[in-house]
């Protein structure tokens, strides 16, 4: 597992660092604008899930978006103007993907006990991250 994550971050590293030396990819909002407007709105959907369950196939699908905006903004904290130079950045970025992956795909699956369990790998990658940068 742990060689996989290692493997999965430099190769992460290496490709944001090939796509920001050759495009104009770059923060477009500030960091309290990410994340008050996208990730917090997101990821509460998630943590909250259990207070708020999909009822109908409305609902789900707002769950897979909100799901999958979560896991795009990820990526998103990767750009340059958000991402930080740093090991614990990157390994936190990539547990908050992995797990809104995750839950993107239990919201697809309509699967309701995926997406409770997801909320501890998911709680950890934002107090990480919130403990180091904060």
């Amino acid at each position: 597992m742990r060689v996989k994550l290692m493997s999965s971050v430099i190769l992460l590293a290496l490709s944001v660092g090939v796509l920001a030396a050759e495009s104009s990819l770059q923060a477009t909002a500030s960091m309290s604008e990410l994340m008050t407007r996208i990730i917090q709105p997101t990821s509460d959907a998630v943590f909250y899930v259990s207070r708020f369950p999909p009822e109908d196939d409305a609902a789900w699908l707002e769950m897979e978006n909100k799901t999958l905006m979560l896991a795009e903004s990820a990526n998103l904290l990767l750009v340059p103007g958000y991402a930080q130079d740093s090991d614990q950045w990157l390994r936190d970025t990539l547990l908050m993907r992995n797990a809104a992956v995750a839950a993107w795909g239990a919201a697809k699956a309509r699967d309701m006990d995926a997406l409770m369990d997801l909320n501890g790998a998911l709680y950890e990658s934002c107090e990480s991250c919130h403990n180091a940068t904060r």
